[in-house]
């Protein structure tokens, strides 16, 4: 079974399920820092605010809210690909989220499986 190739990596992606993967690739890769600056400054007013469990569970539900994104982009990305994309911004969408989504998933199930 052959594929017809739409784009090659040189070109823009000729379908919008091929910028969707490049917007939800970007936006797993950008997000992570957010949640750096979250745990540094946000954290800290939230712990003051409500309590300490409240500020771990906003942490937390975040990290699932950036594997959920890094999740849609790999499926995107991969719906994408067997369209016929090849374009870098197909590209640009699915090697971040691969790793992004495997880091996400490592680190939640570190959290269950070694409680600290």
């Amino acid at each position: 079974m052959s594929q017809t190739v739409i784009s090659r990596f040189r070109e823009h992606p000729k379908t919008d399920i091929g910028w969707w993967a490049c917007g939800f690739g970007l936006a797993s890769f950008f997000i992570p820092p957010a949640l750096g600056v979250f745990a540094a400054v946000g954290r800290p007013f939230v712990d003051g605010l409500v309590g300490e469990t409240a500020g771990r569970a906003v942490g937390f539900l975040f990290g699932f809210g950036v594997l959920g994104l890094s999740i849609a982009a790999l499926i995107v990305s991969v719906r994408a690909y067997r369209a016929g994309e090849r374009s870098w911004a197909m590209w640009l969408g699915l090697i971040p989220s691969i790793f992004i989504a495997a880091f996400w998933i490592l680190m939640i199930a570190g959290e269950f499986l070694f409680p600290h």
